[in-house]
């Protein structure tokens, strides 16, 4: 069985900086919002989208193909897990582990100046609007006000390697919105 990491059940001690890697540079502005942290990710090697040793994962390269349409990549763009907590392959997990993460997450965001989020898959996006008491779609720029403050955010479809139709989703929603986002990343 694999192990599973419940930082829920420490909302009020957990460090807000863990999982949270500020953007810097053109990506200050950005903030890329993970479903839960990958088994062989971050949680072990300290860095968004690489392993241990140091390589860049495939969904991290996904993404960083769909960045560079912008001049981000992953490694200057903020990034966050809405679920804290490493569920394993307990699916079942992520939306009750993400109701009790909320904290964390607005305590990060908080800490932080984003402008942009944008919103990695499916079910991170399902959590986000229940949490969020919004209907974001898939592939549309929206306003969203999380805790007193506006955000634009973009839920895109995960950029996983699994999916492989998600790139070529993702690609036609990024060269459709591309304008609107450089104005966004251009002027916070």
């Amino acid at each position: 069985m694999e192990d599973q990491e419940h930082y829920c059940r420490s909302v009020e001690t957990f460090p807000p900086e863990k999982f949270l890697q500020l953007g810097i540079d053109k990506g200050e502005n950005i903030l890329i919002l993970g479903e839960a942290p990958a088994p062989n990710g971050w949680r072990k090697s300290g860095k968004a989208f690489y392993t241990p040793d140091g390589k860049l994962l495939p969904t991290g390269k996904n993404l960083n193909k769909l960045l560079s349409r912008l001049n981000l990549s992953v490694e200057i763009c903020g990034f966050t897990e809405l679920v804290k907590c490493y569920p394993g392959k307990n699916r079942k997990l992520l939306e009750t582990c993400g109701i009790k993460c909320w904290p964390i997450f607005l305590k990060q965001l908080k800490a932080t100046n984003y402008s942009l989020i944008i919103i990695l898959g499916v079910k991170t996006l399902d959590i986000f609007n229940k949490l969020t008491n919004n209907r974001s779609k898939l592939g549309k720029l929206s306003d969203v006000v999380i805790d007193g403050k506006k955000y634009n955010v973009l839920p895109i479809y995960h950029p996983s390697p699994i999916a492989p139709f998600n790139h070529s989703r993702n690609t036609t929603i990024f060269n459709r919105l591309r304008k609107e986002l450089l104005t966004l990343i251009e002027s916070p």
